[in-house]
């Protein structure tokens, strides 16, 4: 009985991870056609901020890691698909943690910079290698798979990110930050 428990949660985690590795596939493809609409209204950037952390609560907590979020006033509106724009966040705050150290914290900061609004997300894990930089938005690329704790991500969710930011018209680049740690910043039309 113990072995055949251990054989079925082995079963159980690959036919979880072949489940988002599909999903995920299915939601390129969609994006790739131009099957994916934008329903459009205006956000209020800490709410989404707030769900994304609460729907993510279970996993930051049980790293003792924290979520610092701070939203600008003249940044606290920004026009989009509120799901999709939780989409992206939750995408980044999940890497964010599953790079970070136990007990360190995320920053989540929102400001305006001309005329957009700027989101980021910052952690004080490995950061990201130089050479990764350039390639760390492309299908299935994963930067050095050893430093994640979480080996069954499908490589496909910071693809998919690019994509519903290039939907809402916005840029998203990923930089390394003074003193360690990754660095995403997520640029939308104000």
């Amino acid at each position: 009985p113990e072995q055949s428990r251990q054989f079925l949660e082995v079963i159980s985690r690959h036919a979880l991870r072949m489940e988002r590795l599909v999903r995920d596939l299915l939601r390129l493809a969609r994006l790739d056609a131009g099957q994916e609409p934008i329903e459009r209204s205006e956000c209020p950037v800490a709410g989404i901020i707030n769900a994304v952390c609460a729907d993510l609560d279970p996993l930051v907590s049980g790293r003792r890691q924290q979520v610092s979020r701070h939203v600008d006033e003249e940044a606290s509106v920004v026009t989009g698909d509120p799901a999709k724009l939780q989409d992206i966040l939750r995408n980044l705050l999940e890497n964010a943690s599953n790079y970070s150290p136990e007990g360190s914290t995320i920053e989540i900061n929102a400001r305006r910079a001309f005329d957009a609004v700027e989101i980021t997300v910052a952690d004080r894990g490995p950061g990201v290698p130089e050479a990764d930089l350039p390639r760390i938005f492309e299908r299935f690329y994963r930067a050095d798979r050893s430093r994640s704790r979480d080996p069954g991500g499908t490589g496909l969710g910071l693809s998919i990110v690019r994509h519903l930011v290039g939907l809402h018209g916005g840029t998203i680049k990923a930089a390394n930050r003074d003193g360690g740690g990754a660095m995403f910043t997520l640029r939308l039309p104000a």
